[in-house]
């Protein structure tokens, strides 16, 4: 009898292994690879198929070992070639994960989705960026769901018309500020394609200089991009005409940075509740500037402790307003915190409070003197 028990030194372990299974022709055929490369395979991130698989071999079943016959090979794929045909399950088949990679997976690209949604779309009143936790509920109030087989770009170019067609009135789609040159010649045609054609707003329009060329700087929706492309590069090849982007996204921040006169500043909608005028600032001029043209209100110079102590007097014509303490439950006011604390003491306060628990209105002090004296005499409880 043997002393020791021998093991086969052709056995390989599969450790750390991610399945990816095709099922064609009525066969199931699985490959073992690493968990973290098939995804930087199908991306063109890692080249070498060895640095992929674990195994250079095709399975019907990756877990019990069972090989692929050479038959079933030739008649699903037409060849027996094992490295071309994990090629082609590595391209097309199912990567099987564990439901917490898959969660993290998801996760990531839909941070992927809503930062180009954030990048790619303003809001249509302020012509501003919209911040990350509103694209976030945007989605989610829209039903959208995340494509693991998807790229995030397509992905988040689909949500976007579907935010500006169920959510008008906070999602639109950010213009783009672009830059046509051209010889002189084609000045008049391309001016006339950009205003009937594409309809954009057009800021600059140089003539052309000697040795130089007229040029064009226009603001446009990005869905006309292609169309103007192929205006310079198809339509006018040879003619020496060059499409530039300028910016990409036109933020209403932009535009105020730029002192574009030509481009009026979106309004923004008057609420239903009407605002207490305020009274201006010192030293501020009232609707003018940026803040007027943005249709913002003006707001104060922001000044530092040690300067507020330097200056010491407050601005001539502005009254500082008494910094009190009020009490909720019997909607008084009080000067100084000594006197709020022994008001909250008080019986007064404490009744107030009995009936503020049963959804009761609070009493004046008058109206409690009145009403503890007739406690005393036993004409009214007190907890009524």
């Amino acid at each position: 009898m043997p002393s020791s028990l021998m093991q086969p030194v052709t056995q390989k372990r599969l450790t750390n292994v991610a399945i990816v299974r095709l099922k064609t022709h009525g066969k199931r055929f699985e490959i073992a690879a690493y968990k973290n490369k098939v995804q930087n395979w199908r991306e063109g991130i890692e080249k070498d198929i060895n640095e992929v698989l674990q195994v250079v071999s095709v399975f019907t079943n990756v877990s019990r070992g069972e090989v692929a016959k050479d038959t079933d090979l030739k008649k699903a794929f037409n060849v027996t070639d094992q490295e071309e045909i994990c090629r082609k399950i590595l391209k097309s088949g199912d990567l099987q994960v564990s439901d917490r990679e898959r969660e993290s997976q998801l996760e990531s690209q839909f941070r992927d989705i809503v930062q180009i949604i954030v990048e790619r779309c303003v809001h249509p009143q302020t012509g501003r960026q919209l911040t990350p936790m509103c694209v976030e509920n945007a989605l989610k109030t829209t039903g959208f769901s995340v494509n693991p087989d998807h790229v995030a770009k397509r992905q988040a170019l689909k949500a976007i018309e579907s935010l500006c067609a169920e959510l008008p009135d906070s999602f639109s789609r950010a213009n783009m500020r672009l830059r046509i040159n051209c010889p002189e010649k084609l000045r008049d045609a391309i001016r006339k394609h950009l205003k009937e054609q594409v309809e954009a707003r057009i800021e600059e329009d140089i003539a052309a200089a000697e040795g130089s060329h007229a040029s064009f700087t226009f603001v446009c929706g990005p869905s006309h991009y292609r169309d103007l492309d192929s205006l310079c590069t198809v339509t006018n090849v040879g003619e020496e005409v060059t499409l530039q982007i300028v910016e990409a996204t036109v933020l209403g921040e932009v535009r105020e940075a730029r002192g574009d006169a030509s481009a009026p500043a979106p309004a923004i909608a008057a609420t239903a509740v009407p605002l207490a005028p305020q009274p201006p600032f010192a030293g501020a001029a009232v609707g003018t500037g940026a803040a007027a043209a943005g249709g913002y209100p003006q707001q104060p110079p922001r000044q530092s402790a040690s300067s507020a102590v330097v200056a010491g007097q407050p601005a001539p014509g502005v009254v500082q307003p008494k910094k009190g303490m009020k009490c909720s439950a019997c909607s008084a006011e009080f000067e100084d915190a000594g006197e709020y604390r022994q008001h909250c003491r008080s019986e007064w306060h404490n009744f107030n409070l009995k009936r503020k628990v049963k959804s009761l209105p609070p009493v004046s002090e008058e109206e409690f003197a009145e009403i503890s004296l007739d406690a005393k005499e036993g004409f009214l409880a007190v907890d009524s």
